[in-house]
């Protein structure tokens, strides 16, 4: 499985919410993209990840 670019090792029933958990994001400060396609925050809790995916997380950060 590729996050942003680098591998990293896959494990068995992922769902979005574990990875997001796994990289210490909040699931409304961030947007997933799996495979080129943008996933409903909706999905997150059920989402299982697979091997050949190629996710991207993108993150927002406020400022002042």
């Amino acid at each position: 499985m590729k996050v942003n670019g680098r591998e990293i090792e896959f494990k068995e029933n992922t769902t979005i919410i574990d990875l997001l958990d796994e990289y210490g994001l909040k699931k409304d400060r961030v947007v997933v993209e799996i495979n080129l396609n943008i996933i409903e925050e909706s999905q997150y809790d059920n989402y299982i990840l697979n091997k050949e995916d190629v996710i991207e997380l993108i993150s927002f950060v406020g400022g002042g």
